[in-house]
């Protein structure tokens, strides 16, 4: 027999949960059109959708606190079982026969499983064989990308590839596919490879120029050591790459054993000794490192005799640096001249941008390392305050990253290196990754050009990474569903730039949960064993967060000396959580704490 206080719990409970199940059913028949347009074999994953986006729309802490109390569910595992979760819920607490209908679409908690363990196969290929997340990593440069590198990374554990299409050449890329193809072929080991799309992100101008410094190091190893001198071509006529421009008359004339001696940019005296005069190109070594600029004073010796005295060619002038601190002011506009005097101009290429950004809303440099406050939109360009630098004073160089994370902007266009990189990729690699979604349409654009190309199974991973992205998530949702296969990657740094690095963690976990409800593969993204990646050692926050990591489907480590150490130290740490959590829930196998047993090394 039920308390009076009781009842009147079981009551409110099942008045709240009725009002959720309308609710879910609302927001169904308001996303009808959204659902239809779906693939068939992902129309139940976009009813689910919808049904989550309604049951999120109203606050559940208080409801979760009360089925808790009486030994319910929560609903803090329901993403991708909604209507079936408040089922079973409504049942249990005695709801009449027809309350809470079955309906065919409803997914119970094994059926969105294997939606998701299916759609995650179809864009990274077979589970791994021991473990349930699979790791992507970003290949070096294409001279890098040895036999050797192919099978120490697939033996490692390495799942996908990824290219980052917006570094060196079509022929670069298509030698890495081949290589590491035949590698994973020889080794028997399943492997994928995407190309990550630039997208059409913005970057900063800086039109002033100043005389061009050309820095040449002496050879290092992958480990910073010197391992020999700086070769260095001389020339008559500056082309590009390491190469000092002499006087026409003197290349003719010079033997292997000549010296050229100078003060570089830096005033730092340097010796140049000739070595190769019968290829086509003359080169010399220098056993230091140089700064060179047009015009420094240089001499030709041979032996004790000075054969000649001049002066090094040109250098092209290259963009000035703007020097920031906390406080200084700054434009922007289109043209990236200065019309105000005594302000340092940045030029940005896109004025329909530049309309959309209001004063008051942020600006953010060198992804994260300046934010700057817009002042006034005014004639000249958007007048900003800096308000925090990641040093002070910071240089910023032209073709930085800039972003208005504030601000709506207008939505983006597939640019013709996005469209030559996707073509690419459909003909040599087995998806893209689409950088900077903001809305549905960025996602039609490329999803369209894949359909009509004809090509089955070739992956989208679209890019969240934006508060754009974020306003227009479960719309940008439903329209990856009418693709197939289809994920979504969690790109963190950008992220943190354009929500803040405080809203950075919330976020990441509400993507994790949309895309559970749209049972879509997710990628966790960005500076993932960073550290260990780059130096060899790991610091202990990495380390949880690569733990926190293996929530998603796949786990994404960026290029690195060390990046091969960091997937083998990732892969040890996926295997050992995932022995005690799967996705949100807790798995409790027994604890050697428990037991008193010592901890395994």
């Amino acid at each position: 027999m039920l308390s009076a206080d009781e009842t009147a719990r079981i009551a409110s409970l099942r008045a709240a949960v009725l009002e959720l199940q309308q609710n879910i059913e609302t927001e169904a028949a308001r996303r009808r059109a959204q659902i239809e347009a779906t693939l068939p074999r992902h129309r139940s994953s976009a009813l689910n959708l919808a049904h989550y986006v309604g049951v999120r729309k109203k606050d559940l802490r208080r409801l979760q606190l009360e089925l808790a109390a009486v030994g319910l569910s929560s609903l803090g595992r329901c993403e991708g079982h909604v209507a079936d979760t408040l089922r079973r819920i409504a049942r249990w607490l005695g709801l009449p026969a027809g309350v809470a209908p079955e309906g065919d679409a409803a997914l119970d908690w094994g059926a969105a499983e294997k939606l998701l363990h299916e759609n995650t196969r179809a864009l990274f290929g077979p589970r791994p064989q021991d473990r349930h997340v699979y790791v992507m990593v970003t290949t070096p440069d294409a001279h890098e990308v040895t036999p050797e590198w192919c099978d120490a990374a697939l033996k490692a554990g390495v799942n996908v590839l990824r290219i980052n299409a917006a570094h060196e050449s079509p022929a670069e890329w298509a030698r890495v596919i081949s290589l590491a193809r035949a590698r994973a072929a020889a080794l028997n080991r399943p492997l994928r490879i995407f190309l990550d799309m630039a997208g059409p992100k913005l970057r900063g101008e800086i039109r002033r120029m100043e005389a061009g410094v050309l820095h040449l190091a002496r050879r290092k190893d992958r480990m910073g050591r010197t391992i020999g001198p700086l070769s260095i071509a001389l020339v008559a006529r500056y082309a590009g790459g390491a190469a000092l421009p002499l006087p026409a008359a003197w290349l003719r004339r010079m033997h292997p054993g000549d010296r050229l001696t100078l003060r570089d940019a830096g005033g730092r005296a340097r010796e140049l000794v000739v070595r190769d005069c019968a290829s086509k190109a003359i080169r010399a070594e220098c056993a230091s490192s140089l700064y060179l600029s047009s015009g420094l004073a240089i001499a030709w010796k041979r032996g004790k005799r000075v054969l000649g005295r001049g002066r090094v060619g040109t250098y092209p002038r290259e963009p000035a640096a703007l020097t920031l601190e906390n406080g200084s002011r700054f434009l922007i506009n289109a043209t990236g001249k200065a019309k105000a005097a005594g302000l340092p101009v940045l030029g940005c290429p896109e004025p329909r941008v530049l309309a959309c950004v209001r004063s008051g809303e942020r600006v953010i440099l060198d992804d994260g390392r300046i934010t700057g406050v817009v002042e006034a939109a005014t004639r000249a360009g958007l007048r900003c305050r800096v308000v925090l630098t990641a040093k002070s004073p910071l240089r910023l160089r032209s073709d930085k990253g800039l972003a208005f994370p504030d601000s709506r902007l207008p939505p983006g266009q597939l640019g013709a290196e996005d469209r030559h990189v996707l073509d690419f990729a459909l003909e040599h690699a087995d998806g893209v990754e689409v950088s900077f979604v903001n809305t549905p349409e960025d996602v039609r654009q490329v999803g369209d050009r894949v359909r009509a190309s004809g090509r089955t199974g070739f992956g989208i991973v679209l890019k969240l990474e934006t508060r754009e992205a974020m306003r227009n998530l479960a719309d940008i949702l439903f329209e990856a569903l009418r693709y197939d296969p289809v994920g979504i990657m969690i790109a963190r740094g950008d992220l943190a730039v354009a929500l803040s690095f405080e809203r950075l963690a919330e976020m990441q976990e509400e993507l994790l949960w949309f895309g559970e409800a749209c049972h879509l593969p997710v990628v966790w993204a960005t500076q993932v064993l960073d550290s260990l990646a780059h130096s060899g050692i790991p610091t202990r926050a990495e380390v949880t967060d690569a733990a926190m990591s293996m929530r998603a489907e796949c786990v994404m480590l960026n290029k690195g000396a060390h990046v091969l150490q960091a997937v083998e130290m990732l892969v040890n740490i996926i295997r050992k959580m995932e022995t005690h959590q799967y996705k949100k829930r807790s798995i409790y196998r027994p604890l050697a704490l428990a037991l008193g047993q010592a901890m395994p090394r």
